[in-house]
Protein backbone atom coordinates (compact mmCIF):
# COMPACT_ATOMS: atom_id res chain seq x y z
CA UNK A 1 0.00 0.00 0.00
CA UNK A 2 1.28 3.52 -0.78
CA UNK A 3 2.42 5.58 2.18
CA UNK A 4 -0.08 8.41 2.90
CA UNK A 5 0.76 12.08 3.39
CA UNK A 6 1.42 12.90 7.04
CA UNK A 7 2.98 16.37 6.98
CA UNK A 8 1.73 18.04 3.79
CA UNK A 9 -1.75 19.47 4.27
CA UNK A 10 -4.57 18.06 2.16
CA UNK A 11 -5.34 21.53 0.80
CA UNK A 12 -1.76 22.11 -0.38
CA UNK A 13 -1.17 23.36 -3.92
CA UNK A 14 1.86 22.01 -5.76
CA UNK A 15 3.04 23.62 -9.01
CA UNK A 16 4.92 21.94 -11.81
CA UNK A 17 6.88 24.01 -14.30
CA UNK A 18 7.74 22.64 -17.73
CA UNK A 19 10.48 24.77 -19.31
CA UNK A 20 10.90 23.44 -22.84
CA UNK A 21 12.38 24.89 -26.00
CA UNK A 22 8.84 25.12 -27.38
CA UNK A 23 7.33 27.13 -24.51
CA UNK A 24 6.84 27.33 -20.76
CA UNK A 25 3.94 25.83 -18.84
CA UNK A 26 3.20 26.13 -15.15
CA UNK A 27 0.36 24.00 -13.80
CA UNK A 28 -1.02 24.03 -10.27
CA UNK A 29 -2.24 20.70 -8.88
CA UNK A 30 -3.92 19.62 -5.69
CA UNK A 31 -2.38 16.65 -3.88
CA UNK A 32 -4.64 14.25 -5.80
CA UNK A 33 -3.34 15.43 -9.16
CA UNK A 34 -6.28 17.60 -10.25
CA UNK A 35 -5.35 20.72 -12.24
CA UNK A 36 -6.37 23.92 -10.46
CA UNK A 37 -4.78 26.54 -12.73
CA UNK A 38 -2.34 26.82 -15.61
CA UNK A 39 -0.08 29.38 -17.24
CA UNK A 40 1.44 29.14 -20.73
CA UNK A 41 4.16 31.39 -22.10
CA UNK A 42 5.97 31.41 -25.46
CA UNK A 43 9.65 30.77 -26.06
CA UNK A 44 11.67 32.34 -28.86
CA UNK A 45 14.72 30.41 -30.04
CA UNK A 46 17.68 32.07 -31.77
CA UNK A 47 18.62 30.40 -35.07
CA UNK A 48 21.78 32.33 -35.92
CA UNK A 49 21.75 33.77 -39.42
CA UNK A 50 18.84 31.52 -40.49
CA UNK A 51 16.91 28.43 -39.39
CA UNK A 52 19.06 26.38 -41.76
CA UNK A 53 22.21 27.26 -39.78
CA UNK A 54 21.54 24.41 -37.36
CA UNK A 55 22.03 26.79 -34.41
CA UNK A 56 19.42 26.57 -31.66
CA UNK A 57 20.02 28.84 -28.65
CA UNK A 58 17.90 30.28 -25.84
CA UNK A 59 18.44 33.77 -24.40
CA UNK A 60 18.82 33.46 -20.61
CA UNK A 61 17.29 36.89 -20.06
CA UNK A 62 14.15 35.49 -21.69
CA UNK A 63 14.31 32.52 -19.32
CA UNK A 64 14.61 34.86 -16.33
CA UNK A 65 11.57 36.78 -17.56
CA UNK A 66 9.61 33.56 -18.09
CA UNK A 67 10.37 32.44 -14.53
CA UNK A 68 9.20 35.71 -12.99
CA UNK A 69 6.18 36.15 -15.29
CA UNK A 70 4.99 32.60 -14.64
CA UNK A 71 5.00 33.23 -10.88
CA UNK A 72 3.00 36.45 -11.24
CA UNK A 73 0.48 34.83 -13.58
CA UNK A 74 0.12 31.70 -11.44
CA UNK A 75 -0.26 33.73 -8.26
CA UNK A 76 -3.04 35.76 -9.89
CA UNK A 77 -4.81 32.59 -11.06
CA UNK A 78 -4.59 30.97 -7.62
CA UNK A 79 -5.69 34.18 -5.93
CA UNK A 80 -8.79 34.29 -8.16
CA UNK A 81 -9.57 30.72 -7.10
CA UNK A 82 -9.01 31.52 -3.43
CA UNK A 83 -6.03 29.13 -3.26
CA UNK A 84 -2.97 31.41 -3.21
CA UNK A 85 -2.38 30.86 0.52
CA UNK A 86 -2.19 27.09 -0.13
CA UNK A 87 0.75 27.25 -2.57
CA UNK A 88 3.26 25.04 -0.75
CA UNK A 89 5.91 23.90 -3.23
CA UNK A 90 7.01 23.76 -6.83
CA UNK A 91 9.00 21.41 -9.01
CA UNK A 92 10.66 22.09 -12.34
CA UNK A 93 10.99 20.03 -15.49
CA UNK A 94 13.33 21.37 -18.15
CA UNK A 95 15.43 20.34 -21.11
CA UNK A 96 18.61 19.82 -19.11
CA UNK A 97 20.54 19.08 -22.28
CA UNK A 98 20.07 22.81 -22.94
CA UNK A 99 22.67 24.78 -20.95
CA UNK A 100 24.10 28.30 -20.61
CA UNK A 101 26.61 30.43 -18.73
CA UNK A 102 26.09 33.24 -16.20
CA UNK A 103 28.37 35.61 -14.31
CA UNK A 104 28.39 36.31 -10.56
CA UNK A 105 25.36 38.62 -10.93
CA UNK A 106 23.42 35.87 -12.76
CA UNK A 107 23.74 37.84 -16.00
CA UNK A 108 24.07 35.90 -19.26
CA UNK A 109 27.60 35.19 -20.47
CA UNK A 110 26.39 32.96 -23.30
CA UNK A 111 22.94 31.92 -24.44
CA UNK A 112 21.92 28.37 -23.59
CA UNK A 113 22.80 25.99 -26.41
CA UNK A 114 19.73 23.84 -27.02
CA UNK A 115 19.49 20.06 -27.03
CA UNK A 116 18.64 20.03 -30.76
CA UNK A 117 21.46 22.33 -31.90
CA UNK A 118 22.72 20.62 -35.05
CA UNK A 119 26.18 22.23 -34.85
CA UNK A 120 27.22 20.13 -31.84
CA UNK A 121 28.04 16.91 -33.71
CA UNK A 122 31.41 18.19 -34.89
CA UNK A 123 32.51 19.23 -31.40
CA UNK A 124 31.23 16.05 -29.79
CA UNK A 125 33.35 14.05 -32.25
CA UNK A 126 36.43 16.12 -31.41
CA UNK A 127 35.98 15.71 -27.66
CA UNK A 128 35.25 12.02 -27.97
CA UNK A 129 38.47 11.50 -29.92
CA UNK A 130 40.47 13.29 -27.22
CA UNK A 131 38.96 11.02 -24.57
CA UNK A 132 39.59 7.84 -26.54
CA UNK A 133 36.06 6.98 -27.66
CA UNK A 134 32.82 5.82 -26.09
CA UNK A 135 34.41 2.78 -24.45
CA UNK A 136 36.58 5.11 -22.39
CA UNK A 137 33.55 7.27 -21.61
CA UNK A 138 31.70 4.19 -20.36
CA UNK A 139 34.63 3.43 -18.04
CA UNK A 140 34.63 6.97 -16.65
CA UNK A 141 30.92 7.72 -16.16
CA UNK A 142 29.13 4.39 -16.58
CA UNK A 143 27.11 5.50 -19.60
CA UNK A 144 27.39 7.21 -22.97
CA UNK A 145 28.19 10.83 -23.77
CA UNK A 146 25.60 11.83 -26.37
CA UNK A 147 25.94 14.73 -28.79
CA UNK A 148 23.36 16.93 -27.03
CA UNK A 149 24.94 16.65 -23.56
CA UNK A 150 26.43 19.75 -21.94
CA UNK A 151 30.05 18.64 -22.39
CA UNK A 152 29.60 19.09 -26.15
CA UNK A 153 28.72 22.74 -25.50
CA UNK A 154 32.02 23.22 -23.68
CA UNK A 155 34.00 21.79 -26.58
CA UNK A 156 32.21 24.27 -28.86
CA UNK A 157 32.96 27.08 -26.38
CA UNK A 158 36.64 26.26 -26.59
CA UNK A 159 36.60 27.40 -30.22
CA UNK A 160 34.05 30.23 -30.07
CA UNK A 161 34.10 31.78 -26.57
CA UNK A 162 36.80 34.30 -25.69
CA UNK A 163 39.21 33.61 -22.80
CA UNK A 164 37.79 36.67 -21.02
CA UNK A 165 34.28 35.18 -21.07
CA UNK A 166 35.56 31.80 -19.92
CA UNK A 167 37.14 33.55 -16.92
CA UNK A 168 34.12 35.77 -16.21
CA UNK A 169 31.76 32.77 -16.05
CA UNK A 170 30.54 32.06 -12.52
CA UNK A 171 28.30 29.07 -13.25
CA UNK A 172 27.69 26.70 -16.15
CA UNK A 173 24.11 25.56 -15.62
CA UNK A 174 21.49 23.60 -17.55
CA UNK A 175 18.01 24.92 -18.26
CA UNK A 176 16.26 23.67 -15.11
CA UNK A 177 18.99 24.70 -12.67
CA UNK A 178 18.98 28.17 -14.21
CA UNK A 179 15.19 28.42 -13.85
CA UNK A 180 15.44 27.26 -10.22
CA UNK A 181 18.17 29.84 -9.65
CA UNK A 182 16.07 32.68 -11.00
CA UNK A 183 13.15 31.56 -8.82
CA UNK A 184 15.16 31.15 -5.60
CA UNK A 185 18.38 33.14 -6.04
CA UNK A 186 20.44 29.96 -5.52
CA UNK A 187 22.60 29.17 -8.56
CA UNK A 188 25.13 27.06 -6.64
CA UNK A 189 23.37 23.68 -6.65
CA UNK A 190 21.90 21.22 -9.12
CA UNK A 191 20.06 17.92 -9.04
CA UNK A 192 21.42 14.50 -9.95
CA UNK A 193 19.20 14.70 -13.03
CA UNK A 194 20.88 17.95 -14.09
CA UNK A 195 24.37 16.60 -13.55
CA UNK A 196 23.60 13.37 -15.42
CA UNK A 197 22.61 15.48 -18.44
CA UNK A 198 26.06 16.99 -18.79
CA UNK A 199 28.10 13.89 -19.59
CA UNK A 200 30.47 14.87 -16.77
CA UNK A 201 28.83 13.09 -13.79
CA UNK A 202 29.67 9.49 -12.94
CA UNK A 203 26.26 7.82 -13.06
CA UNK A 204 27.33 5.24 -10.46
CA UNK A 205 28.76 7.53 -7.76
CA UNK A 206 26.64 10.61 -8.63
CA UNK A 207 29.78 12.75 -8.43
CA UNK A 208 31.54 14.91 -11.01
CA UNK A 209 34.13 12.97 -12.99
CA UNK A 210 36.79 15.57 -13.80
CA UNK A 211 38.60 13.20 -16.16
CA UNK A 212 35.77 13.82 -18.66
CA UNK A 213 37.10 17.36 -19.02
CA UNK A 214 39.99 15.89 -21.00
CA UNK A 215 37.56 16.38 -23.89
CA UNK A 216 38.81 19.99 -23.72
CA UNK A 217 42.25 20.75 -25.12
CA UNK A 218 42.96 23.83 -22.97
CA UNK A 219 44.19 23.08 -19.44
CA UNK A 220 43.07 26.47 -18.09
CA UNK A 221 39.55 25.86 -19.39
CA UNK A 222 39.46 22.44 -17.75
CA UNK A 223 40.45 24.04 -14.44
CA UNK A 224 37.84 26.79 -14.80
CA UNK A 225 35.03 24.32 -15.54
CA UNK A 226 35.95 22.44 -12.38
CA UNK A 227 35.20 25.61 -10.39
CA UNK A 228 32.13 26.64 -12.40
CA UNK A 229 30.13 23.43 -12.02
CA UNK A 230 27.46 23.56 -9.26
CA UNK A 231 27.25 21.27 -6.24
CA UNK A 232 25.07 18.17 -6.71
CA UNK A 233 22.37 17.90 -4.04
CA UNK A 234 19.89 15.28 -2.89
CA UNK A 235 16.35 15.07 -4.30
CA UNK A 236 14.82 15.94 -0.92
CA UNK A 237 16.99 18.99 -0.16
CA UNK A 238 15.28 22.24 -1.23
CA UNK A 239 17.01 24.55 -3.67
CA UNK A 240 15.35 27.30 -1.62
CA UNK A 241 12.14 29.18 -1.07
CA UNK A 242 10.75 31.38 -3.82
CA UNK A 243 12.92 34.48 -3.55
CA UNK A 244 11.32 37.30 -1.59
CA UNK A 245 11.52 39.91 -4.35
CA UNK A 246 9.64 37.60 -6.75
CA UNK A 247 7.07 36.77 -4.06
CA UNK A 248 6.44 40.46 -3.35
CA UNK A 249 5.80 41.13 -7.05
CA UNK A 250 3.32 38.25 -7.10
CA UNK A 251 1.48 39.32 -3.94
CA UNK A 252 2.67 36.36 -1.87
CA UNK A 253 3.20 36.79 1.86
CA UNK A 254 6.88 36.68 2.81
CA UNK A 255 6.39 33.83 5.30
CA UNK A 256 4.21 31.77 2.95
CA UNK A 257 6.57 31.44 0.03
CA UNK A 258 6.58 28.00 -1.67
CA UNK A 259 9.63 25.77 -1.56
CA UNK A 260 11.40 24.98 -4.85
CA UNK A 261 12.96 21.51 -5.02
CA UNK A 262 15.73 20.02 -7.21
CA UNK A 263 14.80 19.92 -10.85
CA UNK A 264 14.00 17.11 -13.25
CA UNK A 265 15.25 16.63 -16.75
CA UNK A 266 12.15 16.54 -18.94
CA UNK A 267 12.82 12.83 -19.50
CA UNK A 268 12.76 12.13 -15.76
CA UNK A 269 9.66 14.29 -15.35
CA UNK A 270 7.93 12.55 -18.24
CA UNK A 271 8.74 9.18 -16.71
CA UNK A 272 7.22 10.18 -13.38
CA UNK A 273 4.29 11.97 -14.98
CA UNK A 274 3.63 8.72 -16.83
CA UNK A 275 3.57 6.87 -13.51
CA UNK A 276 6.58 4.77 -14.48
CA UNK A 277 8.85 4.70 -11.42
CA UNK A 278 9.13 0.94 -10.85
CA UNK A 279 11.39 -1.38 -12.81
CA UNK A 280 9.75 -2.62 -15.99
CA UNK A 281 7.42 0.35 -16.34
CA UNK A 282 7.80 2.34 -19.55
CA UNK A 283 6.59 5.86 -20.33
CA UNK A 284 6.11 6.99 -23.93
CA UNK A 285 5.99 10.78 -24.27
CA UNK A 286 4.80 12.10 -27.63
CA UNK A 287 5.75 15.78 -27.54
CA UNK A 288 8.11 17.93 -29.63
CA UNK A 289 10.43 14.96 -29.35
CA UNK A 290 9.26 11.35 -29.22
CA UNK A 291 10.59 9.59 -26.16
CA UNK A 292 10.61 6.10 -24.68
CA UNK A 293 11.84 5.98 -21.08
CA UNK A 294 12.01 3.27 -18.46
CA UNK A 295 13.22 2.95 -14.89
CA UNK A 296 15.67 0.29 -13.74
CA UNK A 297 17.85 -0.61 -10.78
CA UNK A 298 20.73 -1.32 -13.14
CA UNK A 299 22.30 0.08 -16.30
CA UNK A 300 21.45 -1.50 -19.67
CA UNK A 301 23.22 -4.80 -20.28
CA UNK A 302 23.86 -4.04 -23.96
CA UNK A 303 22.98 -1.71 -26.81
CA UNK A 304 23.11 2.05 -27.39
CA UNK A 305 20.37 3.46 -25.17
CA UNK A 306 21.07 6.72 -23.39
CA UNK A 307 21.39 6.23 -19.64
CA UNK A 308 20.78 8.81 -16.94
CA UNK A 309 20.35 8.75 -13.19
CA UNK A 310 17.08 9.65 -11.52
CA UNK A 311 17.18 12.10 -8.61
CA UNK A 312 15.98 9.47 -6.12
CA UNK A 313 18.31 6.63 -7.14
CA UNK A 314 17.39 4.35 -10.06
CA UNK A 315 18.69 4.59 -13.59
CA UNK A 316 16.66 6.01 -16.44
CA UNK A 317 16.97 4.20 -19.76
CA UNK A 318 16.12 6.51 -22.60
CA UNK A 319 15.66 6.68 -26.30
CA UNK A 320 14.86 10.27 -27.23
CA UNK A 321 14.09 10.99 -30.87
CA UNK A 322 14.45 14.57 -32.10
CA UNK A 323 11.45 14.06 -34.36
CA UNK A 324 8.01 14.14 -32.75
CA UNK A 325 5.48 16.94 -33.08
CA UNK A 326 7.98 18.89 -35.16
CA UNK A 327 7.74 16.16 -37.80
CA UNK A 328 3.94 15.91 -37.56
CA UNK A 329 3.57 19.68 -37.95
CA UNK A 330 5.54 19.52 -41.20
CA UNK A 331 3.09 16.93 -42.53
CA UNK A 332 -0.23 18.57 -41.57
CA UNK A 333 0.75 22.25 -41.73
CA UNK A 334 -0.02 25.03 -39.29
CA UNK A 335 -3.32 25.22 -37.40
CA UNK A 336 -5.02 22.17 -38.95
CA UNK A 337 -8.53 21.02 -38.06
CA UNK A 338 -7.45 18.08 -35.90
CA UNK A 339 -10.93 16.64 -35.52
CA UNK A 340 -11.44 16.62 -39.27
CA UNK A 341 -8.02 15.04 -39.83
CA UNK A 342 -8.91 12.29 -37.35
CA UNK A 343 -12.22 11.69 -39.14
CA UNK A 344 -10.59 11.50 -42.58
CA UNK A 345 -7.73 9.31 -41.35
CA UNK A 346 -10.17 6.76 -39.94
CA UNK A 347 -11.50 6.29 -43.47
CA UNK A 348 -8.01 5.21 -44.59
CA UNK A 349 -7.14 1.52 -44.10
CA UNK A 350 -4.33 0.61 -41.68
CA UNK A 351 -1.03 0.69 -43.52
CA UNK A 352 -2.35 3.39 -45.89
CA UNK A 353 -2.27 0.93 -48.81
CA UNK A 354 1.52 0.82 -48.61
CA UNK A 355 2.13 4.57 -48.38
CA UNK A 356 4.76 5.53 -45.83
CA UNK A 357 6.98 8.42 -44.76
CA UNK A 358 10.31 8.71 -43.00
CA UNK A 359 9.69 10.85 -39.86
CA UNK A 360 12.95 12.79 -39.97
CA UNK A 361 12.72 16.54 -40.48
CA UNK A 362 15.61 16.81 -38.02
CA UNK A 363 18.75 14.64 -37.82
CA UNK A 364 18.36 11.47 -35.75
CA UNK A 365 21.84 10.47 -34.48
CA UNK A 366 20.59 7.37 -32.63
CA UNK A 367 19.44 5.95 -35.98
CA UNK A 368 22.41 7.28 -37.99
CA UNK A 369 20.17 9.68 -39.91
CA UNK A 370 22.31 12.73 -40.77
CA UNK A 371 21.28 16.25 -41.81
CA UNK A 372 21.57 15.42 -45.52
CA UNK A 373 19.08 12.56 -45.09
CA UNK A 374 16.35 14.67 -43.46
CA UNK A 375 13.14 15.98 -44.99
CA UNK A 376 9.71 14.53 -45.69
CA UNK A 377 10.56 11.43 -47.70
CA UNK A 378 7.48 9.55 -48.86
CA UNK A 379 7.37 6.10 -50.40
CA UNK A 380 6.40 4.88 -52.90
CA UNK A 381 5.09 8.40 -53.60
CA UNK A 382 3.74 11.41 -51.72
CA UNK A 383 -0.04 11.38 -51.20
CA UNK A 384 -2.21 14.47 -51.54
CA UNK A 385 -5.18 13.41 -49.38
CA UNK A 386 -4.92 14.97 -45.88
CA UNK A 387 -6.30 11.84 -44.20
CA UNK A 388 -3.69 9.61 -45.83
CA UNK A 389 -0.87 12.02 -44.97
CA UNK A 390 -2.00 12.28 -41.36
CA UNK A 391 -2.49 8.56 -40.81
CA UNK A 392 0.82 7.69 -42.48
CA UNK A 393 2.58 10.20 -40.20
CA UNK A 394 1.00 8.70 -37.08
CA UNK A 395 2.01 5.23 -38.25
CA UNK A 396 5.60 6.39 -38.82
CA UNK A 397 5.78 7.73 -35.25
CA UNK A 398 4.34 4.45 -33.93
CA UNK A 399 6.99 2.47 -35.82
CA UNK A 400 9.69 4.77 -34.43
CA UNK A 401 8.43 4.12 -30.89
CA UNK A 402 8.35 0.37 -31.59
CA UNK A 403 12.06 0.44 -32.48
CA UNK A 404 12.80 2.13 -29.15
CA UNK A 405 10.68 -0.29 -27.11
CA UNK A 406 12.54 -3.16 -28.80
CA UNK A 407 15.84 -1.51 -27.82
CA UNK A 408 14.74 -1.44 -24.18
CA UNK A 409 13.89 -5.13 -24.29
CA UNK A 410 17.14 -6.05 -26.06
CA UNK A 411 19.04 -4.11 -23.37
CA UNK A 412 17.51 -6.30 -20.66
CA UNK A 413 14.32 -4.49 -19.65
CA UNK A 414 11.41 -6.77 -18.76
CA UNK A 415 8.47 -4.54 -19.63
CA UNK A 416 5.41 -4.86 -17.42
CA UNK A 417 3.46 -1.74 -18.38
CA UNK A 418 3.51 1.09 -20.94
CA UNK A 419 1.87 4.47 -20.46
CA UNK A 420 1.49 7.19 -23.09
CA UNK A 421 1.22 10.96 -22.73
CA UNK A 422 2.11 14.17 -24.53
CA UNK A 423 0.38 16.41 -27.03
CA UNK A 424 0.21 13.85 -29.84
CA UNK A 425 -1.34 11.36 -27.41
CA UNK A 426 -4.48 13.51 -27.45
CA UNK A 427 -5.21 11.70 -30.71
CA UNK A 428 -7.32 8.59 -30.05
CA UNK A 429 -6.19 7.24 -33.41
CA UNK A 430 -2.51 7.68 -32.53
CA UNK A 431 -2.96 5.71 -29.31
CA UNK A 432 -4.91 2.95 -31.06
CA UNK A 433 -2.25 2.60 -33.76
CA UNK A 434 0.54 2.57 -31.18
CA UNK A 435 -1.16 -0.12 -29.08
CA UNK A 436 -1.41 -2.41 -32.13
CA UNK A 437 2.12 -1.74 -33.37
CA UNK A 438 3.54 -2.46 -29.90
CA UNK A 439 1.24 -5.43 -29.37
CA UNK A 440 0.45 -4.27 -25.84
CA UNK A 441 -2.35 -2.38 -24.08
CA UNK A 442 -1.45 1.24 -23.31
CA UNK A 443 -2.40 3.23 -20.23
CA UNK A 444 -3.46 6.77 -21.11
CA UNK A 445 -2.95 9.55 -18.59
CA UNK A 446 -5.71 11.93 -17.61
CA UNK A 447 -3.18 14.75 -17.92
CA UNK A 448 -1.49 15.31 -21.26
CA UNK A 449 1.09 17.47 -19.49
CA UNK A 450 3.37 14.65 -18.36
CA UNK A 451 6.52 16.71 -17.60
CA UNK A 452 4.65 19.39 -15.60
CA UNK A 453 2.79 16.72 -13.65
CA UNK A 454 6.02 14.78 -13.09
CA UNK A 455 7.72 17.91 -11.76
CA UNK A 456 4.85 18.44 -9.32
CA UNK A 457 4.90 14.79 -8.22
CA UNK A 458 8.62 14.93 -7.38
CA UNK A 459 8.05 18.22 -5.53
CA UNK A 460 5.29 16.64 -3.42
CA UNK A 461 7.57 13.71 -2.56
CA UNK A 462 10.39 16.09 -1.67
CA UNK A 463 8.17 18.40 0.40
CA UNK A 464 6.66 15.55 2.45
CA UNK A 465 10.13 14.04 2.99
CA UNK A 466 11.64 17.43 3.93
CA UNK A 467 8.89 18.07 6.48
CA UNK A 468 9.19 14.54 7.91
CA UNK A 469 12.91 15.06 8.39
CA UNK A 470 12.29 18.36 10.19
CA UNK A 471 9.80 16.62 12.52
CA UNK A 472 11.98 13.56 13.12
CA UNK A 473 9.61 11.12 11.36
CA UNK A 474 11.72 8.19 10.18
CA UNK A 475 9.23 6.50 7.84
CA UNK A 476 10.04 7.29 4.21
CA UNK A 477 7.72 8.87 1.66
CA UNK A 478 8.92 8.02 -1.85
CA UNK A 479 8.35 9.30 -5.36
CA UNK A 480 6.31 6.13 -5.97
CA UNK A 481 4.06 7.14 -3.06
CA UNK A 482 3.59 10.58 -4.62
CA UNK A 483 2.82 8.96 -7.99
CA UNK A 484 0.10 6.88 -6.35
CA UNK A 485 -1.41 10.07 -4.95
CA UNK A 486 -1.24 12.33 -8.02
CA UNK A 487 -0.97 10.38 -11.28
CA UNK A 488 -4.35 9.40 -12.72
CA UNK A 489 -5.10 7.19 -15.71
CA UNK A 490 -8.20 7.55 -17.84
CA UNK A 491 -8.22 4.03 -19.19
CA UNK A 492 -6.49 1.47 -21.34
CA UNK A 493 -6.19 1.46 -25.12
CA UNK A 494 -7.04 -2.07 -26.23
CA UNK A 495 -6.09 -4.07 -29.31
CA UNK A 496 -7.96 -4.03 -32.61
CA UNK A 497 -7.46 -7.51 -34.08
CA UNK A 498 -8.23 -6.37 -37.64
CA UNK A 499 -5.21 -4.07 -37.61
CA UNK A 500 -2.61 -6.54 -36.37
CA UNK A 501 -1.45 -7.99 -39.70
CA UNK A 502 -1.43 -4.67 -41.62
CA UNK A 503 0.75 -3.10 -38.94
CA UNK A 504 3.04 -6.08 -38.67
CA UNK A 505 3.68 -5.69 -42.41
CA UNK A 506 3.91 -1.90 -42.03
CA UNK A 507 6.62 -2.14 -39.36
CA UNK A 508 8.57 -4.50 -41.61
CA UNK A 509 8.31 -2.02 -44.54
CA UNK A 510 9.38 0.81 -42.24
CA UNK A 511 12.48 -1.08 -41.11
CA UNK A 512 13.40 -1.83 -44.71
CA UNK A 513 12.91 1.80 -45.78
CA UNK A 514 14.98 3.02 -42.83
CA UNK A 515 17.82 0.68 -43.79
CA UNK A 516 17.74 2.06 -47.33
CA UNK A 517 17.75 5.65 -46.04
CA UNK A 518 20.72 4.91 -43.77
CA UNK A 519 22.56 3.40 -46.74
CA UNK A 520 21.79 6.39 -48.95
CA UNK A 521 19.57 4.37 -51.29
CA UNK A 522 16.14 5.26 -52.77
CA UNK A 523 13.30 4.36 -50.42
CA UNK A 524 11.40 2.37 -53.02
Amino acid sequence: MPEPLVCVKRNAVITGWDFSTGGVKCLAFDVEGRVLAEVRLPTDIWFGDSPSSGIRELNLMQLEGQAYASVRAMAAALDSAGRLKDWAAGGISATHHTAGRIDAQAVQIRRAICWNDATLAEYHAQGLARLGGQDRVQELIGGPWAIRYGLSHLVKDERHLSPELWRRTYRILPHGALAAGYLTGNFDVCSVSVAASTGIMDLRSKKWRREMLQALENEEYRRLVGKQLPRIIDQYQPVGMLRESVAVQAGLASKKRPWIFPTSDDQQAGLVGGGAVDAGQVAVILGNSAVVNSSSKDRPQRGRLDVMRLNWGPYLWMRCYNNGAQFLDQVVGSNPDWAELERQARQVPPGCNGTGVMPFVLPEPSLDVAQQQTGLRWFPQEPREPGVRYRAALEALAYLIALAVAEHEEAGQKITRISVSGGIARSDLMCEILAIVLGRPLLRLESEEGPALGAAVTALAALESHLRKEKGIAKRFTVADAVAAMVRFRGTVADNADWVEPYRAGLRRFREALARLQAGQPLS
